[in-house]
């Protein structure tokens, strides 16, 4: 009580009578001079309750002196209200080190010094702080009121979300609050929780579960729907587990959002993702743990799930749990469970197929997915021999459709023919029943007598139980259907065959109901032949037809069967669909070794044929390049020699042109004038023509060049699409290149713009004396003649070397250029080939290493092949049980 009055600052109305408190001031300024009179008396207390009074007042000053004056017990608390005076008036950092000082063995003072150095340093925003003093507040005393509520309001303000749910789950075992439960459970559904390992909750939910079980359902819901998609799932599960081992559920409480996630985890771990050692450590205690909170119908499905893994895999679940799944049958003997549960079941199969390379060819997709949507009667005509099976289809249907063809064939009613295929390609009309291959189905819609019921199908496909073959086993239809009818081509030369198939046939339908249909066959083999079958066969029915035309007893015999035999359920067909696609592919593991072999194979020789287009290539590139360089730089070196040779040749004939009268002071620049004008003649009329001529004839060798290489590319790209089935490769040479060089000799040659030269005014010794004679000499007559034959002997003597040289140097300065890039311009007309090629053999070479890898990890880890097959039959087991027992699948 007293340190109630402490913390309100209202200690002085301990000392004040009543009728004086609404005036404290007063009264206890009469104590005060009252008890000072008494010089042994200790008027701490006096003081303390004045500044309260100044306090609450707003006269901090005079509060602060007071409180300075305390020096007995209530001294720790004055200086507490010094810091707190301080704090209104805004002088923080006087109140921090006030706070700060205090020394007190008070876990109520320590508690309020906290929170006031917490407020202290929020205001001067020090986050660090502030965390340090929440801590300290919470570990001094979380019962203290409003503690918690200021840490949770600052972490959540800070978005602190880490520190949050710690004080969420310590207060929620502490205290055992619903509020509590309800913010952790908010957390959690947020997604604020999944920073922390999945057991850190174990203890919270073992408390809550004690206190309020439907607060349990909703924390525990919002737990697991935040971890369900991360890696921590599986420890997650773990922890539940651990936490339903230890309780008793209650039924009162619906725990529907639990049961869901119990669903939909169960469905994870059996969807082929996770290995049986992964699982028995995990799934059982699921399983127990989700019985245990199930009541009515809710029950059904983990109770089956209970039993068909124990059957699978025992010695890993209690008695107790299994006991408890078999008694929910016989107390819901009339449940319905969903059909979609078994489609999910399908469609998970296939996934896991498709995501691990298990060929399953879109006939047999295709095949599934009309049994599945069936509705009525389906019949199955099987054999050793398609052909056979096909001649009497013919003969069924009074038409000769089929020649030999060994497609699988689905037939069905309908008013029109029509013929179709299935095939990589999806469903397209039949064109050309040639084009089809072993691997296709042909859908056949078909009006016939046959067909006694509306929605009868018949599937004819070969029996094949070789998983050698190239495409592996065919599917196994006989589970799927309502009759069966076995093509037996009884020939002496056949039988033999015959009768090595019908023990593979037998290996899998000792006991099944089979109709076998024997052709061809005298009535002194039928005896012989029909005995061999009954040892084979517990349920072999016998229909000798002694001709494949002779069809009326077959005909008949499907008809009779149609009309006393019962139609599958719709149950009983996805069952045994189920049951054929498991066993398809348990076949195919054989297969897919071959698979990953032939691809490994067809790689590595893949590889081997791009690497030598790639060495042809980079060979004709550099052919190329020697070849077109060395053309190139003939014509370029031709027509430089052509400029050496002429151009002294024509400039010396500049003499002739000297007149013995000419202006000898300004002979030299005429003369200059002259052979400048000679050269640009020289260079339009003959050279520039010249070059023309031979870089055209240049530019169609390049293209042909260009087109040998095209020719080469083509003969590559040729081979290695017949390699891959497909037009999966065209190789292109760059014939832009041609063009570009087109361009830029045009451009070079039709630009070609000599500025004028100085032939006759260079600082030659010769030169210079002749300029000089003629400025000197020329204004005499009697000195042209002199003058005029140095001028002559000087010009039919000179080599012109300079002008030569300048020419050669300003004219062909972008040839040269030019000839430099050719190298790379060659092997940009082939680049994009090459890439191409480095592209395809890069993807080979991952083609290899994923199906070496594969091949290594079957051999390695067979479980990772089997296991999921495994897990798939336990969920098939599953709904087996819950047929076998009268659940009934709705729609």
């Amino acid at each position: 009580m007293v340190e109630e009055h402490m913390i309100h600052k209202t200690f002085f109305k301990t000392i004040v009578d009543e009728e004086n408190q609404q005036s404290p001031v007063k009264s206890l300024g009469q104590q005060f001079y009252d008890i000072q009179m008494d010089e042994t008396a200790d008027l701490s207390s006096v003081r303390f309750a004045q500044g309260e009074v100044y306090y609450h007042h707003k006269d901090m000053e005079s509060a602060v002196y007071k409180w300075e004056l305390v020096k007995n017990e209530l001294q720790p608390w004055a200086r507490k209200n010094i810091g707190d005076a301080y704090y209104e008036m805004g002088w923080l950092r006087e109140a921090e080190s006030t706070y700060t000082s205090i020394q007190s063995e008070s876990p109520v003072l320590s508690v309020e010094i906290s929170l006031q150095l917490l407020q202290v340093y929020a205001d001067k925003n020090n986050k660090d702080k502030v965390h340090q003093y929440i801590k300290k507040a919470l570990a001094i005393d979380p019962n203290y009121p409003n503690v918690t509520d200021i840490a949770r309001s600052f972490y959540e303000d800070e978005q602190d979300w880490y520190k949050a749910v710690e004080l969420a789950v310590r207060e929620s075992v502490r205290t055992a609050s619903p509020k509590w439960f309800s913010i952790l459970t908010d957390y959690a559904e947020r997604g604020y929780t999944t920073s922390f390992a999945p057991e850190y909750f174990e203890n919270v939910l073992l408390t809550v579960a004690q206190t309020e079980q439907r607060a349990l359902s909703k924390l525990a819901s919002a737990l697991w729907e935040s971890y369900y998609p991360t890696p921590a799932n599986i420890a997650w599960v773990k922890t539940l587990n651990a936490v339903t081992t230890k309780l008793t559920f209650s039924k009162d409480v619906h725990w529907h959002s639990l049961n869901r996630l119990y669903y939909k985890n169960y469905l994870e771990f059996m969807s082929g993702s996770y290995l049986l050692n992964e699982l028995k450590p995990l799934l059982p205690e699921m399983l127990n743990g989700w019985i245990k909170l199930t009541k009515g119908s809710d029950s059904v499905y983990p109770a089956a799930a209970i039993l068909a893994w124990d059957e699978s895999v025992s010695g890993t679940l209690s008695q107790e749990t299994a006991a408890t799944a078999e008694s929910t049958f016989s107390d819901n003997a009339t449940q319905t469970i969903s059909m979609e549960n078994m489609t999910a079941l399908l469609e998970t199969i296939l996934q896991w197929a498709d995501d691990n390379d298990v060929v399953v060819e879109p006939k047999i997709k295709w095949l599934v997915s009309q049994l599945w949507a069936s509705q009525g009667r389906n019949i199955l005509i099987t054999g050793g021999s398609q052909s056979h099976n096909t001649t009497m289809l013919n003969h069924l249907l009074g038409e000769e459709l089929f020649k030999g063809e060994t497609a699988t064939v689905y037939v069905k009613h309908g008013e029109k023919p029509a013929l179709n295929a299935v095939n990589m390609d999806g469903l397209t009309q039949v064109e050309d029943m040639n084009e089809l291959t072993a691997n296709d189905l042909i859908e056949l819609t078909w009006p016939s007598s046959l067909f006694t019921e509306e929605d009868t199908s018949i599937i004819v496909a070969k029996y094949s139980a070789d998983p050698t073959a190239s495409a592996g086993p065919d599917f196994d239809f006989v589970a799927t259907a309502d009759d069966v009818f076995y093509l037996i081509d009884a020939t002496v030369e056949r039988m033999e065959k015959e009768y090595e198939r019908l023990l593979a046939f037998a290996e899998k339908h000792r006991d099944d109901v089979i109709h076998f249909v024997i052709s061809s066959t005298p009535d002194r083999h039928l005896n012989d032949v029909t005995s061999r079958i009954n040892e084979l066969f517990t349920n072999a029915h016998i229909l000798p037809v002694f001709s494949t035309k002779d069809t009326r007893q077959l005909v008949d015999a499907i008809k009779e069967t149609g009309k006393n035999g019962e139609v599958s359920s719709n149950t009983t067909t996805y069952l045994s669909v189920l049951q054929s696609l498991l066993s398809h592919l348990l076949d195919r593991r054989e297969t897919k070794e071959n698979t990953y072999k032939q691809t490994i194979k067809f790689n590595e020789k893949l590889i081997e044929q791009i690497e030598a287009y790639q060495r042809g290539v980079t060979e004709r590139e550099t052919e190329k390049y020697e070849e077109l360089a060395e053309a190139y730089h003939d014509i370029k070196e031709e027509m430089k020699s052509k400029v050496w040779e002429d151009v002294p040749v024509f400039l010396k004939e500049t003499a002739n042109e000297i007149d013995e009268e000419a202006d000898f002071k300004n002979l030299h620049n005429e003369l200059n004038d002259k052979m400048n004008h000679k050269i640009q003649t020289y260079l339009t009329e003959q050279l520039i023509p010249d070059m023309q001529t031979a870089f055209n004839d240049w530019l169609v060798d390049a293209k042909d060049s260009m087109n040998d290489l095209q020719a080469y590319l083509d003969h590559a790209s040729t081979t290695l699409n017949n390699m891959y089935g497909e037009k999966n490769v065209s190789l292109q040479t760059d014939f832009q290149v041609v063009t570009d060089w087109k361009r830029d000799l045009n451009r070079m040659v039709n630009r070609v713009d000599l500025q004028e030269i100085n032939i006759m005014n260079r600082l030659k010794p010769t030169q210079f004396l002749l300029k000089s004679a003629g400025k000197l000499l020329g204004n005499f007559q009697q000195n042209n003649h002199m003058l005029y034959n140095q001028y002559q002997k000087y010009i039919e003597n000179d080599n012109f070397e300079d002008a030569a040289t300048s020419i050669i140097k300003h004219v062909f300065f972008e040839f040269d250029l030019f000839e430099k890039n050719l190298k790379a311009d060659i092997s940009l007309c082939v680049e994009a080939a090459s890439s191409d090629l480095e592209e395809h053999k890069v993807d080979a070479g991952a083609q290899v290493k994923k199906a070496q890898d594969n091949l290594t990890l079957m051999k390695d880890h067979p479980a990772s092949f089997y296991d999921p097959l495994k897990i798939f039959e336990i969920r098939l087991h599953q709904y087996q049980l819950m047929s076998e027992k009268n659940v009934q699948f709705n729609q």
